[in-house]
């Protein structure tokens, strides 16, 4: 009996010191995320949008099992590639951008943001070459957001980027105002609702779904 104490007694200190580690390392990991994605957030210009894609990739080094320190040094360089006027070093970034979403992809291949994120690569590769990329990469970008709606239908990010491309195609498309309107209110409607317990899920896109409905009214 006293032996069953003994060990029962050595397996509950191991497991606390165990927890405490965990916890330890799991708020290390928070705190570096953060701090990069308030680098991120108030990056104005192409250098530190790198430097922020730079810091989660170091953190991606560490956190090699997590799929959101690869996501957000993605959508760094994403975000980055659309004030770069230069197609080829805009390809350069946008391939780059696509090397981490591929990675995270692969940890996570049913994640629906990340099928956000691939959606969101695509106009960018289409203003290197709109006549020559614009076909391709527009029914890409829609399928990837279909697949991110079947995965969760109430990502507001899908609906406010279906909702921006819409309103930049023609009507004989299958866009313009009066397409594009009621899909920027339907992701205003989810951006509203939409709550995720993660401090740090992906916000962005709110303020640009207002801002379009702003210059619809």
């Amino acid at each position: 009996m006293k032996s069953k104490l003994m060990i029962l007694s050595i397996t509950l200190i191991f497991l606390a010191v165990w927890t405490t580690q965990a916890m330890g390392q799991e708020d290390q990991y928070t705190s570096a995320m953060k701090s990069a994605i308030e680098m991120m957030d108030q990056a104005s210009d192409a250098g530190e949008f790198v430097e922020s894609a730079i810091q989660f990739e170091r953190i991606a080094t560490a956190e090699k099992i997590r799929w959101m320190p690869y996501y957000y040094a993605s959508y760094a360089l994403v975000v980055m590639s659309f004030d770069e006027s230069d197609g080829g070093q805009k390809d350069q970034i946008l391939d780059r951008a696509q090397k981490l979403l591929d990675r995270a992809m692969e940890l996570e291949p049913e994640e629906s943001e990340l099928h956000v994120l691939q959606a969101f690569i695509f106009p960018s590769r289409i203003m290197v070459d709109p006549m020559g990329r614009g076909m391709i990469y527009m029914e890409k970008m829609f399928t990837e957001l279909e697949t991110a709606k079947s995965l969760n239908p109430e990502n507001p990010r899908i609906y406010f980027l279906e909702g921006v491309n819409k309103l930049n195609l023609p009507p004989s498309m299958g866009g313009g105002i009066d397409m594009a309107k009621p899909i920027l209110e339907e992701a205003l409607s989810k951006f509203k609702a939409f709550t995720n317990e993660d401090p740090l899920w992906p916000v962005w896109g709110e303020e640009a779904t207002r801002a379009e409905l702003e210059k619809l009214q």
